[in-house]
């Protein structure tokens, strides 16, 4: 069973059978047709390969001889071959034989330690029993993952890379790195929904399946994406195409029980954290046995911080989870961390009272955890605050109370993509919060935003304002941040001014309407603690 189009000397060095065999010279010739592929134990002048040929030229047993090298490439070159592949040499190739290899435009690999036998009969099967090939990978990783011990992301990975001989990934919701080797995928598209996609853009076809762990409608947002990259002939892409949709249904039923579990985790944390902010007459031993089932401590001095987190849902803050916890530990910031709708609460715990000079260290370190973090996922905002340290399960409380609020204003205060905040740091700011979080606040915001809000539906323009106030006032850098170009950011603030009647130039009507953006922000979001991710 022939091929429709002829395979190039590229194309056959993408086999997974050439994995571990290196180019190293010749490159001029590698888009030369493949008509054959023959096995040579000693190659002779009067009786060359045919024009086209791949020569596999078994190199074991020709000890001191190189020159046989040397005649091989002349040979192979005057016969109009395609390409020679030398195998086992023992020996390191001279500079010599590869510019005598360049010289007559002779693709020349060497592949150590593999028996040229068997090497010339999987790529001669390639080549002309593709769908053999096929079915024997198909078959191999479907035994692959029938086995208890590939219950891993990565070992599923690992096991359709090897298999197709290609880079393989999976990518999560803002097309950021989970396990795998990293493929750019630049302006090239991914799939969505059920579809399956390969985007022929760049020199190496982007293969990809989307992952949903929760089907609903057709086109629904992918949760994750398996990913690959390949240059290979279209046997080898058909065959990516199967091992990627198997590896597909795979993950999904493998991730879906790693996010029940998660859940499941992520339910007990709350409802721990739950009983202890739910009311001030603490029931201490009750509260106690808990956390310390849970692996927590609050014996000594506690010192809360909170993560508020733009751009993501509930489900995306549980799956963040780990990392976030991971990135707080490599900052020295170890102890527990919850769940909450808007991000993370946590904390930790002291043997002695924290110097006041500790705090801004903790500032510091915490703000550079979220820098690290919010770059690693693009369309994510993280702004943190901490409390100040308090003995006990009621200091707890209330350091967390105060890292909830001092959360909030470093959100308002900072702006941009993360910052981080202590409550004492805070000032006048705290005093002004009390107007900030009030009903009347509440209500003033809505009524000089309104002529804004009713014409603007889908908070398109309201979301505007806010970036671009929050970018100080700067039309470039909004635009950056909302994806869209610096004139359409232009056009609509001059809408918004034209709607609401201020001039935008003076610095107290920017003010008063960034504070406004941001309360009404706050009244959008959904009550305070996750509920129904985890119900």
């Amino acid at each position: 069973m022939g091929n429709e189009r002829p395979i190039t000397v590229r194309q056959l060095l993408a086999s997974p059978a050439l994995t571990d065999a290196e180019l190293v010279a010749g490159e001029t010739g590698l888009d030369d047709a493949v008509t054959e592929v023959v096995l040579h134990g000693r190659l002779r002048s009067d009786s060359p390969p045919q024009p086209g040929e791949v020569v596999v030229f078994d190199a074991a047993d020709i000890g001191e001889h190189l020159y046989q090298i040397d005649m091989a490439i002349r040979i192979v070159a005057d016969a109009g071959s395609s390409t020679l592949i030398v195998t086992n040499p023992g020996f390191e190739l001279g500079v010599g034989v590869c510019r005598l290899a360049n010289r007559f435009d002779v693709p020349l690999v060497v592949l150590s330690d593999t028996d040229a036998m068997t090497l010339t009969h999987r790529l001669r099967a390639q080549l002309w029993a593709a769908d053999v090939e096929h079915a024997s990978a198909v078959d191999s990783l479907l035994v692959s993952l029938s086995r208890t011990r590939t219950a891993s992301v990565d070992r599923v990975l690992d096991a359709i890379a090897e298999l197709s001989a290609s880079r393989i990934c999976l990518l999560g919701q803002d097309r950021s790195l989970v396990a795998g080797e990293l493929i750019e995928i630049g302006d090239r598209r991914l799939a969505s929904g059920p579809a399956y996609l390969v985007d022929n853009s760049a020199e190496a076809s982007l293969h990809s399946t989307a992952i949903v762990l929760t089907p609903g409608e057709a086109g629904e947002d992918a949760d994750y994406w398996l990913v690959a990259e390949s240059r290979g002939p279209g046997g080898v892409q058909r065959l990516l195409r199967s091992l990627l949709q198997i590896g597909s249904w795979y993950l999904a039923a493998l991730l879906a029980s790693v996010r029940a579990r998660t859940e499941g985790d992520a339910r007990r944390r709350i409802a721990v954290l739950n009983e202890l902010l739910a009311t001030s007459d603490l029931h201490e031993r009750d509260i106690r046995n808990q956390m310390l089932a849970l692996g927590w401590s609050a014996a000594g001095w506690n010192t809360g911080l909170h993560i508020t987190l733009r751009g993501a849902d509930t489900s995306r803050i549980i799956d963040l989870h780990a990392e976030v916890r991971e990135r707080l530990r490599g900052a020295g910031i170890d102890g527990p961390l919850v769940e909450r709708n808007d991000g993370w609460s946590g904390w930790v715990t002291e043997t002695s009272e924290p110097a006041v000079e500790s705090y801004s260290v903790m500032v510091r370190r915490l703000g550079d955890a979220l820098a690290e973090f919010v770059d690693a996922h693009s369309g994510l905002q993280a702004h943190a605050g901490i409390g100040r340290p308090y003995s006990g399960l009621g200091g707890l409380r209330r350091s967390l109370t105060e890292a909830h609020e001092a959360a909030l204003i470093a959100n308002a205060r900072f702006g941009g993509r993360f910052g981080a905040a202590h409550i004492d740091q805070l000032g006048v700011q705290r005093v002004l919060m009390g107007w900030f979080g009030s009903e009347d606040f509440a209500r003033y915001a809505r009524f000089i935003l309104q002529p804004v809000l009713d014409v603007d539906s889908d908070n398109e323009l309201l979301r505007t304002l806010e970036v671009y106030l929050d970018a100080s006032c700067s039309t470039t850098e909004a635009a950056l941040v909302l994806g869209l170009h610096r004139n359409t950011v232009a056009n609509r603030m001059r809408r918004i001014a034209g709607l609401l009647g201020v001039a935008l130039d003076d610095a107290e009507t920017r003010l008063s309407l960034q504070l406004a953006c941001r309360m009404l922000r706050i009244n959008r979001q959904p009550a305070p603690l996750v509920q129904n991710a985890l119900e």
